[in-house]
């Protein structure tokens, strides 16, 4: 329901603004009526023996038409505070969801929805509530308010008006519900053109060198959007063709209405029931019903697609969400600190038969058992696919696990504690346009010596022109991959978080960057839990114990050596990795 809809959105801080525009658009709309019937004694004393009566109807009527105007001007102030409210609305929340959503979730149809929500909604929120909302309601109320007035001149009157007004108004709705399901099927069409264009577009570095884009900008992934514009061109006619049998039963049922009243009035009249001057008067009685409710013919459209805005946005805070991005919503607390020193003291973390399952139905971790010491550092290793990083996401708090529990300190850890008192890097480095600081700094009490320090970010800094103040561009394109990762590093470490997850870092590094990140973590070692997802051998290494995870679950667990000396999975892998590392042209 639009009303309850709209309630829900803009919530109490626009209840007045609610109850306001109401209130004003009943008022305005009761005047306008009243306004059209006072032409019948308007006319009656104009044509009548004494015509200077009819002052006395002028001036109520300039009165009354003044203060309708007045309350629809007041009323539209109200509407467009409550429109910026659902832009609010739909900015707050909006972002909240997106920081909800799973990270499997992020090309969904539902993250889809996100980024209309909120980067095209605004001026839909802002100007429904005026341009549609009000219209809809003065249709609505006029009618059977003009049948009250008429059941003073004739009940006959009345009863057409308050018939062919419900009828006008079903008629509206039935073409309003065979429009929002062409709409909804037009909106997903569209919003699968922004998919596919985006896919397309991301892809074109690696399409280009593989040779598979032509000088016009690929060919290879244009099947893919041209067959998503074609979906849409056909779901914008059968759009069109729902909404044209919409507007010809209006139009009828308009047509049956006029000829009803026309043929009622004059019966009246024919009659003597009626006066002639009576008669007139209510043929401009039946234009500004006609003329009100036509309005209803252009509204099924964009109404319809208020509707789903006022409902997408109500969906927004999770109440009536169909598909919840995760079954906790995630609200970052700060870290907790060391009281002794005021640092974040290294986090003993646990996993208690964790599983998580994709929506597709694919598991990914399997009942695993996992306790990860404070301020050691723990290895995690495993074939492809075997759940290593989904068993990082459910320790930073990015994934709810679908079964079991994650502790930290021997407490539950909810996602928004696993967040707080966890930081990542991750295999690619990704920096916003800015200096390094602000791409480094989370919170402006860091030590930007210490970080770099710990970073091993000093040849960085001294290569670079301004050091920290240094702007690294637009995707970070003024730095190389390696500088890139070991930013990112900087970045986890200047969170104050005492567990350290870190996602195949040096997976594409050369081996002096990489030495250069082993040795920042060796640094480290016993001020933080670090958690390493690699093949690396550099890396596996500098573990206090290292994990194998196979199919989801863990294979093995224990040192470098004893995991080499037992066989198995792990010697297996190290075997390979060598192997890959001795490889030559």
């Amino acid at each position: 329901m639009i009303i309850t809809d709209l309630a829900a959105v803009t919530g109490a801080p626009h209840r007045r603004d609610r109850i306001v525009f109401t209130a004003l658009t009943v008022l305005a709309t009761a005047l306008q009526a009243a306004v059209a019937l006072m032409l019948v004694p308007l006319l009656e004393a104009l044509f009548g023996d004494r015509p200077a009566d009819a002052w006395p109807w002028v001036a109520a009527m300039l009165a009354g038409l003044a203060v309708a105007w007045t309350a629809d001007v007041a009323a539209t102030h109200a509407g467009v505070r409550i429109g910026l409210g659902l832009v609010r609305a739909g900015e707050r929340d909006g972002v909240a969801a997106i920081r909800r959503l799973d990270p499997g979730d992020l090309h969904s149809d539902r993250a889809s929805r996100l980024r209309d929500l909120v980067s095209t909604s605004a001026p839909e929120a802002v100007s429904s509530v005026v341009l549609l909302l009000s219209p809809l309601m003065h249709a609505v109320l006029l009618v059977p308010m003009l049948a009250v007035g008429l059941l003073l001149i004739a009940w006959q009157l009345a009863a057409v008006a308050l018939i062919g007004g419900v009828l006008l108004f079903a008629a509206f709705l039935a073409g309003r519900a065979a429009v929002a399901r062409s709409e909804a099927a037009f909106a997903d069409a569209g919003r699968a053109i922004d998919d596919a264009m985006f896919e397309f577009g991301w892809a074109q570095p690696t399409l280009r060198a593989a040779g598979a884009a032509g000088a016009d900008g690929g060919a290879a992934g244009v099947g893919s959007v041209e067959s998503a514009v074609a979906a849409s061109r056909r779901h914008g006619f059968r759009l069109l063709a729902w909404q044209v049998p919409g507007d010809l039963v209006f139009s009828v049922v308009g047509q049956l209405v006029l000829l009803g009243f026309g043929v009622t009035a004059g019966a009246l009249y024919l009659s003597g029931d009626l006066s002639g001057v009576t008669a007139a008067a209510m043929i401009v009685v039946l234009l500004r019903v006609v003329e009100t409710t036509g309005s209803l013919a252009l509204l099924a459209t964009p109404f319809t697609a208020m509707e789903r805005l006022l409902a997408d946005l109500r969906g927004l805070a999770g109440d009536d969400d169909p598909n919840p991005a995760t079954p906790n919503p995630v609200t970052p607390t700060a870290a907790t600190p060391d009281p002794t020193g005021g640092r974040p003291r290294p986090v003993a973390a646990a996993l208690r038969s964790v599983g998580y399952a994709y929506p597709d139905g694919t598991r990914a971790l399997d009942g695993v058992d996992l306790d990860i010491e404070a301020g050691r550092i723990t290895v995690v290793v495993g074939a492809s696919g075997s759940g290593k990083s989904t068993l990082l996401d459910v320790l930073a708090g990015l994934r709810e696990p679908t079964a079991g529990s994650v502790v930290f300190d021997g407490a539950p850890a909810p996602a928004a504690r696993r967040l707080a008192d966890s930081s990542v890097v991750f295999q690619t480095t990704s920096l916003r346009s800015g200096t390094l600081a602000e791409n480094v700094l989370t919170s402006a009490d860091a030590d930007l010596t210490e970080i770099a320090d710990s970073a091993g970010l000093g040849p960085v800094l001294a290569a670079l022109p301004d050091g920290w103040d240094t702007r690294v561009g637009e995707g970070a394109n003024t730095l190389s991959g390696g500088e890139r990762q070991r930013v990112g590093l900087a970045r986890a470490l200047a969170k104050p978080a005492g567990l350290l997850l870190i996602d195949e870092a040096t997976s594409a590094l050369d081996v002096v960057t990489e030495r250069a990140v082993v040795d920042s973590l060796r640094r480290i070692r016993g001020d933080r839990t670090v958690v390493i997802v690699t093949h690396r051998p550099a890396l596996v290494s500098l573990a206090d114990s290292v994990v194998v995870l196979d199919g989801g679950r863990v294979a093995d667990c224990g040192s470098v050596d004893d995991l080499r000396a037992r066989g198995g999975v792990f010697a297996d892998l190290w075997r390979r990795w060598r192997e890959s590392e001795g490889w030559r042209v």
